[in-house]
């Protein structure tokens, strides 16, 4: 049955591909996509792969304080059943069924594990945002956000605030409660307590788990650790969009080599913190726009940037779909099972593992 937040996902997608679609030469985009070379996309599916096994090392760096002997290598396939739910279910559900999968491998509770995950997005964003102001000092930053509150129709100090604000705030509360736990977990029961009584008891519960799931990111130099680690994630999924770029012929486009690593620098930051929104599956429409509109911006006509976002999101969308699916039918495991778990029945298998 379809809930109010999956509704929601819908209109924002539909808004987003309906804004795109006004905006498509599609002689331009049906010229590129015939022109386009695909075996380009060989490489960049194996780099993408190769991505989840540099999350998974910083996944593991999040999770050794409260399971010291979890290894990458079982953080993998965890990984990749998450970011195929996301590529299924809206709203970035697969985040919580990845918190759940990881329960059932490892002595770790789903909260807790979605704790953990919630810092990994949040540092992915704060990256991008590194990445967006690299891009912005190579090229015309306001330039760039001009051409965009044109586009939006919106100021170019919002824009600015809307984009930078959210995940700052996020690192700050992080912060924050990794400093005052104990403030934090009583907050959270005051909070809870004027839910009913019969779910309160499981709603603290639940709250104190996810709050000491930031257990050491109040020391800097774990932060900075973790920055640290968040880098080679986007540079590799960098190295994807580049890939791509290739076969579109978007080099050509640029003076040189570091004009276009900018570019995509911006669209990949655009583009990927666009999907923080509400939206469908695989945040479709959001990332397709905001990646047209960064190439746009620096003189990639729409219907190339148009075909080189669709086919770029296909690419990376569709492996993950295809291999999770496959990797849960061989472990016998259905996803509709997975994926209808409650968080609860995560804890509970986490207590049965750590009383093995």
């Amino acid at each position: 049955m379809a809930t109010p937040r999956f509704w929601l996902g819908v209109a924002v997608t539909a808004a987003f591909v309906g804004l795109l679609l006004l905006r498509i030469d599609y002689g331009e985009m049906v010229d590129a996509l015939a022109r386009a070379n695909y075996a380009f996309l060989i490489p960049a599916i194996v780099v993408y792969f190769l991505s989840f096994a540099i999350r998974s090392f910083r996944w593991r760096f999040l999770l050794r304080p409260f399971h010291p002997q979890v290894r990458a290598v079982r953080l993998y396939p965890v990984i990749l059943i998450g970011y195929m739910a996301n590529n299924l279910l809206p709203m970035r559900l697969g985040e919580l069924v990845r918190g759940y999968f990881l329960s059932t491998r490892e002595p770790v509770r789903g909260s807790t594990a979605f704790a953990t995950i919630v810092a990994e997005r949040v540092f992915d964003g704060f990256t991008l945002l590194l990445l967006l102001a690299a891009a912005a000092a190579y090229l015309s930053a306001d330039d760039l956000l001009a051409f965009a509150s044109d586009t939006l129709g919106l100021p170019k100090a919002l824009i600015a605030v809307a984009v930078v604000i959210p995940y700052t705030l996020a690192i700050i509360l992080i912060v924050l409660i990794s400093l005052a736990p104990d403030t934090a977990k009583r907050l959270a029961g005051s909070v809870v307590k004027l839910l009913p009584a019969r779910v309160s008891g499981p709603a603290y519960d639940l709250s104190e788990r996810f709050i000491s799931g930031f257990e050491g990111l109040h020391r800097p130099t774990r932060l900075l650790e973790l920055l640290l680690l968040s880098l080679p994630v986007w540079f590799a999924e960098l190295a994807v969009y580049y890939i791509v770029a290739l076969g579109f012929g978007l080099h050509e486009y640029f003076d040189s080599l570091a004009a276009m690593l900018a570019a995509l620098a911006l669209m990949a930051a655009m583009s990927n913190l666009a999907t923080a929104l509400p939206s469908s599956q695989g945040a479709v429409g959001p990332f397709e726009f905001f990646a047209v509109l960064s190439l746009e911006a620096l003189g990639v006509g729409v219907g190339l940037a148009t075909a080189y976002a669709v086919v770029l999101h296909v690419a990376v969308l569709l492996p993950p779909i295809a291999v999770g699916l496959g990797y849960l039918a061989v472990r016998g495991i259905a996803f509709g099972q997975l994926a209808g778990r409650r968080p609860a029945e995560g804890e509970q298998a986490a207590e049965r593992e750590c009383a093995r």
